[in-house]
């Protein structure tokens, strides 16, 4: 018997008694009928927009992995793992930087993580970072803590304690030195959660992407130096479940229309936080990305094209999440021929709390940048698959995060 879930299907639960004999049966016909086996056209992702067909492919999706991408995707400069060298390195004099990304952190509501033993056997590979990246879904509130509830009544609520957060971001002595707050779930405790959450970052001194400090304040980038290099990162996410700040907040989540059922995805204010960090110099742009399609596979050719026009645009590297599993990460030329730009369209879930293989396994992002009298640039990225595993210690269950192999894809 497994310790935790293998999918969310499995402790999905109905508010409305009739909807729990007819979904399976709905599902068995979809599944009979060999329906929705690639990505159903014109769906929604935002919790706002989605209706009952939408809902029902939701739930489908969350037990049958959609595994095949839209017929329209270009998948040819696709990699799933392994190394790839993107520019020649340059002289030994050069200043370098070394990145390393993962996916969602989730608190997990069926195991536990315990202090420096949740990454023990990732800690190495993320210790050999300058800077270390995650995108965290967990607000940190003094409220009770909620259990999340995947159901019909709503989006799940996801929240963590403060000695939770500190388990979920520590490893080897050290700390991710960035989260991306533009996410979701950021909103999901209220504004309580929000401040509480900034206030232990910065106690800890970890900055933050995502969440703008005043509404007054017309420049939105957020910069990080190591060893002489200069990073600015864009951030956004599509939406907060249906959640929003008080009219009088002090501060502001960054939200677009990124994952819209009607229409392409609005990059506008990543493009201006892009334009903000150029002018401000930064050696590397970094455009951090909450967005996309749950339990699918593949990206959706929008966001292909959103993604590319936004390294046309000034992007370095391309950091995407939301969809709970890996997808591949592309290696996009652009139309010049002058840059390489990565972008990983899903790093998948770093720690959540299902079992499946797809679910579980999630990517570490490793960049190497350097700059010379010339330029930044990256040379060189390692994409590392990793799992999160269950186990038992005296009856209660835990969670770790452990390597795991996966044969290179191109």
């Amino acid at each position: 018997m497994s310790l935790i879930p293998n999918t969310p299907y499995e402790v999905l639960r109905f508010s409305n008694p009739l909807l729990k004999p007819v979904v399976p049966v709905l599902l068995w016909a979809v599944e009979r009928l060999g329906l929705w086996k690639t990505p159903r056209q014109g769906s929604a992702s935002d919790i706002t927009q989605m209706g009952v067909l939408d809902n029902l492919y939701w739930v489908h999706k969350s037990k049958n992995l959609v595994r095949l991408p839209e017929a329209e995707l270009q998948t040819s400069d696709f990699i799933t793992a392994g190394q790839a060298q993107i520019s020649p390195a340059g002289s030994d004099e050069a200043q370098t930087v070394a990145l390393s990304f993962v996916g969602d952190i989730l608190r997990c509501h069926r195991a536990d993580v315990v202090p420096d033993e949740v990454y023990a056997e990732v800690a190495d590979l993320l210790s050999a970072s300058d800077i270390t990246i995650a995108n965290y879904e967990s607000p940190v509130t003094t409220q009770p803590l909620v259990d999340e509830v995947i159901g019909d009544a709503g989006p799940p609520t996801e929240c963590a304690s403060e000695a939770q957060f500190d388990a979920l971001t520590r490893f080897g002595g050290r700390q991710f030195d960035l989260l991306n707050l533009a996410n979701n779930h950021i909103l999901d405790m209220g504004a309580e959660g929000v401040e509480t959450t900034l206030s232990v970052l910065e106690a800890r001194g970890i900055q933050q992407v995502g969440i703008h400090e005043a509404r007054a304040d017309p420049v939105r980038v957020k910069t990080l130096e190591r060893n002489g290099i200069t990073i600015g990162f864009a951030s956004c996410t599509f939406g907060t479940n249906g959640h929003s700040l008080p009219e009088n907040s002090a501060r502001e989540v960054l939200v677009a229309n990124l994952s819209s059922k009607h229409e392409a995805p609005d990059t506008g204010l990543l493009k201006q936080q892009i334009t903000e960090a150029r002018q401000s110099g930064c050696d590397l742009i970094v455009a951090i990305i909450h967005w996309g399609y749950e339990f699918e596979m593949f990206p959706r050719r929008a966001q292909q094209e959103a993604a590319q026009d936004l390294a046309e645009f000034g992007a370095d590297l391309i950091m995407c999440h939301h969809p709970h599993v890996a997808q591949p990460v592309e290696l996009y030329r652009t139309r010049e021929g002058d840059r390489t730009v990565p972008i990983a369209y899903s790093l998948g879930s770093l720690l959540w709390g299902f079992g499946h293989e797809a679910i579980a396994r999630s990517l570490v992002l490793q960049v190497s940048v350097e700059k010379t009298a010339e330029r930044a640039r990256i040379t060189d990225l390692e994409i590392v698959p990793v799992r999160a595993r269950a186990y038992a210690v005296d009856g209660q269950v835990f969670q770790k995060v452990e390597r795991c192999s996966a044969s290179v894809g191109r």
